[in-house]
Parts: structure tokens; C-alpha cells; sequence
């Protein structure tokens, strides 16, 4: 089959989807819709009120005779959630979706590595379907998961419209745009997202030789996971769901050579591109449905549109590019705590400032990842309510408990006698001492402090009545300089 879908073959696929979902019985059907008790859910609507059946508001009543099919449907975001037991901050994504209308505007699908787990753990199944799991293996098939997160939304989403976008996500991703400004942004072309990794990245296969020496090689690109995918795409990816399993024998990853990387990092490119041979000389890739610049085979930067952040090593995020310019900003910030990537696994942030915050909004990005369980604000609100302040508010609203700068800042001695300078600016804390092991970073709200040293040692403070006296929970005392005294 050629990678085009024509008319026919895209309504055969359909009509196979939807007659799955016609065939089990009352209660496998159940299955299929919202587990919700919210009787205003869209979802529990009856059939003539369901997304994929309806039909949208126009300025212009249907006249007698006219065709429905031809009518246009507002173009639908699925959120396509691959967890293990739950979702990180779950409370957060509750303040995003809050100004969507659920069955109008977007689904939230959730495929759970545990799905008994999950339906203990998610809280707001108005908001998230838990979908019947299937075996997945980390690295080995995660692929699984996603194409019957893939299949389910297809389902729901009936005729649909040319402009539904399917978007993968991570447990621990969070939104950095408002929900407007991400549904306008994906929703205005048809074409599919892949963060495509530097070309030192990519797999190689040699399958050619001339005079003993590697004249042809077979290329696996490699992508972030975490694609969003145009409704074409998404419709040929799940008919291709269960195809290629043995992509990651065939490209050699992991067996010894400098090929790396999961199934899940190969499989949709490999699907809906092929794989390409390739005899040395640069050269430049169009393709359909491909947002971004042609895909070029000579750049040691992220190509393509990268819709999640994420921190790696240099070897994989390049050096000079949006993805190591946020990573920069974000390490530097003193009320932000961002771990160090390694070569297997990427930084995981677990406190964000209000800086950090802003940030992330005006950046390209529209999520982040990884984001820990429980990550912290630097400052007196939750991490919900901040999100809501600074990232999904438009304009964002001042967060009122944060004093733009610390009552006590200024110099201290420690009980050693020697100087220490703290500045505190908008719930970010930075502490300078005399030595490496005396500076620290972190947060504050209202006299309270808490900070975490370049050991790891993390420790809080309390500020004295009359601003003179900094007491640590360790029963430490520092005492303010004031006019050299």
C-alpha cells in the first residue's frame, strides 16, 4: 500500500473502526465511552449528541436536501496519555483543560501499564478515560500501547475532521501554552510533529560494499516518542499497528555497535516515512506531512517540530537549538531544580520558579517533560496554581503571596564568621558562601526558606521577627551584617 491514502481506503479503515466498535456486546460498548458519573459529559450524551456523530455550529442552517457529510467539524485534540500507574500533577492538567469543553474541543485517553493502579490513582475521570491495557515492555514495545491509545481515539472521533491532531504524551509531561494557543497551533495544518534526533543519532545499517568499503547504508531516523500525529498519519499508523515488531533487529539497536535507542524511537517514522538508503553524500528529505524543514542528513541538531522539551546530553539535543537554550535558562535559575542527564535517561525537574514558569511560555514548547511527581513552586502557592497564574492565564496574573524581593536579603555570617550573601527575588532563593560547598538555591515564602546545597544537603531557615536572626532547622544561627558589624 503506498503511503498515500486515498479516499476509498480511508473510508474502508474507518468503517472497519467503527464497525469494532458496533460489534461487542451493551457492555463492551460501555467500555469504549467515558467511565464517568458526570452526567454533562458530552461523552455520556446519547448517540445524536456524541462528537463523532455531531454536527457543528455554522452561520448558515442546513437547508432542505443539503448535504451533512459536507458540512466541516471543528477539528478535535486527542490526548494520547502513556502511563504506568497514574499521571504526575495530575492537578495541573485539570487547571488546562478547564476552559475546554471535553467531546467539543479535546479526549484525554489513558493507556496504564497497571490499569487497576490507575483507576485508584486518577482522580478526575470526567476529565481522563482509562482505556483497556495491553502488554507493553519498556523499551522493547511501548508501540503497542500508544497504536491502542491511537485506535480508541479514532474510534471516538467518528468522521472527524482533516485538522484532529493525536498527541502522545508522557506521565510526566505538563502544558506550557494555554489550551487555546495550543489547539489554534496544532490544529491549523494536517501535517504530523516528530522531534527528530542530531544525525550522529540515527541508526545505520550497512547493506552495500564496494572494494571492501561501505558504499550504501540503510538509515533508521530517530525521534523523540512523543509525536503528534495528523489524522492521516494516525489512521495509517494503527493500520499498520503489529507490522515491523522486529525493527529493532533489523536496524541493530543495542547489540554492541553505535546504534541506540527503543522500538517506540524508530517505529512511527519507519512506518509512515521507510526508512531511507543512503550512498554518503548530503542530502535533503521532503516529506508529506512533515512539519518542518526538509530533513537533511548532514545536521547535528534536532530537526523537524518539537512540540515537548525535554533535556538530554549534547550528543543527543545537539548543542545551539531551542531544546539547549530552555535546558540552559532552566539549570541556571536559582528557584528551579533540574537533575543532570545522563546517556540513558533525561533530566527530570522536581521545583519551578515563577521565572522558570514564564519561561517555559514564551519558549516554542508547548510541553515539558520529565516532571516529577509532587515538583514543588518556589514560592507560597501550588505548583496548580501557579500554572494557572503564570501559564494559562492570558495575560498571566501576578502571584500575589511572592514579595518581588526577600525581606532578608543582604549579607549574613554563618557560625563560622564568615560572609555569606543571600539574594531572594520573585520565590527564588541563592545563597553565596565563602566556599563551593556553602552555595545553595532554592525557594522562599514569606520568612521561610528552603535551599539545597552543592553536597545535596537540603536545609530551611526561618527569618527572625526583626529580620536580624536567621534560624536553621538544624538549630544553626546566622546573624545579619549590618554597616560591617
Amino acid at each position: 500500500m503506498s503511503r498515500k491514502m486515498v479516499a476509498p481506503q480511508i473510508a474502508a479503515f474507518l468503517a472497519a473502526l467503527l464497525g469494532a466498535a458496533c460489534a461487542p456486546a451493551a457492555g463492551a460498548v460501555r467500555a469504549l465511552r467515558v467511565s464517568s458519573n458526570d452526567g454533562t459529559s458530552v461523552a455520556n450524551a446519547p448517540d445524536g449528541l456524541q462528537r463523532g456523530l455531531q454536527q457543528p455550529r455554522t452561520s448558515q442552517p442546513l437547508t432542505r436536501g443539503a448535504s451533512r457529510a459536507t458540512v466541516p467539524v471543528k477539528p478535535q485534540l486527542f490526548f494520547l496519555f502513556l502511563t504506568y500507574s497514574k499521571i504526575n500533577n495530575e492537578a495541573v492538567w485539570d487547571r488546562f483543560f478547564a476552559t475546554a469543553v471535553r467531546g467539543v474541543d479535546y479526549q484525554a485517553l489513558v493507556h496504564c501499564k497497571s490499569e487497576a493502579s490507575c483507576r485508584t490513582n486518577i482522580r478526575s475521570l470526567h476529565r481522563f478515560e482509562i482505556i483497556p491495557s495491553v502488554q507493553t515492555q519498556y523499551c522493547f514495545d511501548l508501540v503497542s500501547g500508544t497504536n491502542a491509545l491511537l485506535r480508541a481515539a479514532l474510534m471516538r472521533a467518528g468522521a472527524g475532521s482533516a485538522n484532529d491532531k493525536y498527541i502522545m504524551v508522557s506521565d510526566s509531561t505538563l502544558p506550557v501554552k494555554p489550551f487555546t494557543v495550543i489547539q489554534q497551533q496544532l490544529t491549523a495544518d494536517t501535517s504530523s510533529d516528530f522531534c527528530v534526533f542530531p544525525r550522529n543519532e540515527w541508526a545505520e545499517v550497512t547493506e552495500r560494499f564496494v572494494d571492501e568499503k561501505p558504499s550504501q547504508k540503510k538509515v533508521g531516523v530517530k525521534h523523540h516518542q512523543w509525536v503528534v500525529l495528523g489524522r492521516e498519519h494516525a489512521m495509517l499508523a494503527a493500520e499498520k499497528a503489529g507490522t515491523r515488531q522486529d525493527l529493532m533487529h533489523e536496524l541493530q539497536l543495542n547489540m554492541g555497535f553505535k546504534n541506540t535507542g527503543c522500538l517506540d524511537e524508530f517505529w512511527y517514522f519507519a512506518v509512515l516515512f521507510d526508512s531511507f538508503n543512503l550512498s554518503g553524500r548530503p542530502t535533503n528529505i521532503h516529506l508529506k506531512n512533515f512539519n518542518g524543514a526538509p530533513l537533511s542528513t548532514n545536521n547535528y541538531e534536532v530537526q523537524g517540530r518539537c512540540d515537548t522539551f525535554v533535556h538530554w546530553v549534547p550528543r543527543a539535543s545537539g548543542t545551539n537549538n531551542n531544546m539547549t537554550r530552555l535546558a540552559e535558562a532552566l539549570l541556571k535559575d536559582p528557584g528551579t531544580d533540574i537533575t543532570q542527564a545522563t546517556d540513558t535517561r533525561p533530566a527530570s525537574m522536581s521545583r519551578f520558579s515563577r521565572a522558570a514558569l514564564a519561561t517555559m511560555r514564551s519558549s516554542p514548547f508547548l510541553f515539558v517533560r520529565k516532571v516529577d511527581e509532587g515538583t514543588a513552586f518556589s514560592g507560597c502557592e501550588s505548583l496548580d496554581d501557579a500554572f494557572d497564574s503564570v501559564v494559562f492565564s492570558t495575560p498571566p496574573r501576578a502571584l500575589a503571596s511572592i514579595a518581588s524581593v526577600w525581606r532578608g536579603q543582604g549579607t549574613w555570617l554563618d557560625n563560622k564568621r564568615s560572609p555569606v550573601s543571600i539574594t531572594g527575588k520573585d520565590g527564588s532563593i541563592r545563597v553565596i558562601g565563602g566556599s563551593e560547598e556553602m552555595n545553595a538555591k532554592g525557594s522562599y515564602c514569606r520568612d521561610r526558606i528552603s535551599v539545597a546545597f552543592k553536597s545535596g544537603y537540603k536545609a530551611q531557615a526561618t527569618l527572625s521577627g526583626d529580620g536580624v536572626q536567621l534560624i536553621w532547622h538544624n538549630g544553626a544561627v546566622w546573624g545579619r551584617l549590618v554597616d560591617g558589624t
